[in-house]
């Protein structure tokens, strides 16, 4: 079973390195680029169905990979991003003036940090993990693509490697990447891998 692991286009948010989980901004024109140029290039694959979080930014970019192929796009809000909380909307520096001890620390080890106001690691894993599972279960033995976000790619291939923390903390997926995964009988290969810094 092969899986095409896409993240959305880019948005104005993302050009300005904003923390955006559940903020929902539109494609940029370069994001609408970039979903046009992975339209073209997955058009050769035979994807049985794509299956997106239910965000505008990984909404546009499905339709536009979609197309008129007629390949089923599935929305599911268990592929969200992670809830940013008070930092949502925020930059880099602009969370470092109020939270730069909790900023720290999250991105060191999120697991054992809670975003204030925001969704905890623990219950972001838990529900893309259950997400990706379900998925897995309808689509056996098919080619999928889940268009989704930096946080949730993150987290599966980081799965897919083992819970590699050295991965873990070197994978930040880029706008329009693809990372492609087949996975036979609990044997996992890594095709393509996109977005190791």
């Amino acid at each position: 079973m092969r899986i095409y692991l896409i993240r959305h286009g880019e948005t104005q948010l993302n050009k300005e390195f904003r923390f955006i989980g559940r903020t929902d901004p539109a494609l940029s024109e370069q994001g609408k680029a970039q979903a046009r140029a992975l339209a073209e290039r997955l058009a050769v694959e035979n994807i049985s169905a794509i299956y997106v979080s239910d965000l505008l930014r990984a909404t546009q970019t499905a339709s536009i990979i979609a197309g008129d192929s007629g390949v089923d796009v599935v929305e599911t809000e268990g592929l969200r991003e992670i809830d940013f909380g008070n930092w949502e909307g925020l930059s880099y520096n602009e969370i470092m003036e109020h939270d730069k001890e909790i900023l720290d620390s999250w991105i060191e080890n999120p697991t054992g940090v809670d975003i204030p106001g925001g969704e905890s690691w623990r219950h972001f894993e838990s529900r893309i993990n259950d997400a990706f599972d379900d998925i897995m279960r309808n689509e056996h033995g098919h080619a999928i693509a889940l268009v989704t976000h930096g946080g949730p790619i993150k987290l599966l291939m980081t799965r897919f490697h083992g819970g590699d923390p050295h991965f873990f903390k070197l994978f930040w997926p880029q706008p329009g990447g693809v990372n492609i995964v087949e996975i036979d009988d609990k044997t996992i290969n890594i095709i393509e891998l996109s977005g190791i810094r």
